[in-house]
């Protein structure tokens, strides 16, 4: 688990589009030969496969639905993937979700999250769901397109990053005034139970959650944007205390990265070890991907096998 102190920034302060952290996606060759390994099982034999799988109740659905109304593409941003936008994006399917998110949510509690981060929009449903089944607050990280507009300056975290579907370098930013408030929660509660401590000891347990996670590059850049999000809010929280009440109690504030959720992750690009190594967490998945077919569509899955889309 990475944890950092505070540093010297609140809320309030403003950073110009040119000090802002970019982050780069690499993109994935559709002719990687390592993609296209393995005995394809048929869309036609693909319910029965999953229901005799090691998988979850809750992975196995997920996969299910996935297959039924997704597809491997290649998206102008990042290269080959899956479309599956009519499962995660565009669409809420209890029946194919819910039992994964329900798992999701458990993890997220048994890792005693105070607040999810969620990049959007296209992570936002998923997350959304995560928050609501997990009873956490959840900030969106929303996207804004480049402009001249922009020069006044974003709130601490902000970060530039391409869009995945090649619409260019977009800049994700918190709400400042949602965060506080969600953290400015956090902190009351642990501040009612050190009434009588000679040191305060604030602690906001951050987790990101996105839809997928393929080659970690924005569970980086969302888990280094928590960071200064979650310093910034603890330090205004902690000034307006003071100021308020006049408890002049030396403070220790730290922000901790104690998870990460998705529906899907890509083993092949081999994010796990990245997080391990940036955050020191095992992300929790529903279904961890281990190869991608173009023609015909398919995908590897871990403990399943390699299996069709439904023909389209």
């Amino acid at each position: 688990m990475l944890v950092v102190r505070r540093q010297e920034c609140t809320m309030t302060d403003r950073t110009p589009l040119a000090a802002l952290p970019r982050y780069q996606r690499p993109h994935e060759s559709p002719a990687d030969p390592s993609l296209e390994a393995g005995e394809l099982v048929p869309w036609e034999r693909v319910p029965e496969v999953l229901a005799a799988s090691s998988l979850s109740p809750g992975a196995r659905a997920l996969a299910l639905g996935l297959l039924r109304v997704g597809t491997s593409a290649v998206f102008p941003g990042g290269g080959a993937g899956i479309e599956y936008g009519s499962l995660l994006k565009t669409a809420v399917r209890p029946d194919d979700v819910g039992p994964h998110v329900r798992e999701a949510a458990a993890h997220l509690r048994e890792r005693r999250v105070d607040v999810l981060l969620v990049p959007g929009m296209s992570g936002y449903p998923i997350g959304a769901m995560y928050a609501l089944a997990a009873e956490l607050p959840a900030i969106l990280l929303k996207k804004t397109r480049l402009t001249p507009a922009e020069a006044e300056g974003f709130p601490p975290g902000a970060f530039v990053i391409p869009s995945y579907t090649g619409d260019g370098d977009v800049v994700m930013s918190a709400d400042p005034a949602a965060a506080l408030d969600i953290v400015d929660r956090v902190c009351e509660r642990q501040l009612a139970a050190q009434q009588d401590a000679p040191r305060l000891r604030l602690t906001l347990r951050c987790a990101g959650a996105d839809d997928i996670i393929d080659k970690a590059t924005m569970s980086q850049a969302v888990g280094e944007s928590a960071m200064v999000i979650g310093n910034a809010a603890l330090a205004d929280w902690l000034e307006r205390h003071r100021a308020v009440t006049g408890d002049d109690r030396p403070a220790d504030l730290r922000v901790e990265i104690a998870a990460w959720a998705a529906p899907l992750i890509k083993s092949y690009n081999r994010p796990q070890e990245a997080l391990r190594r940036w955050f020191g967490i095992e992300a929790f998945a529903g279904l961890t991907v281990t190869g991608l077919r173009l023609d015909p569509p398919a995908l590897g899955i871990e403990g399943a096998g390699l299996l069709a889309f439904r023909p389209r």
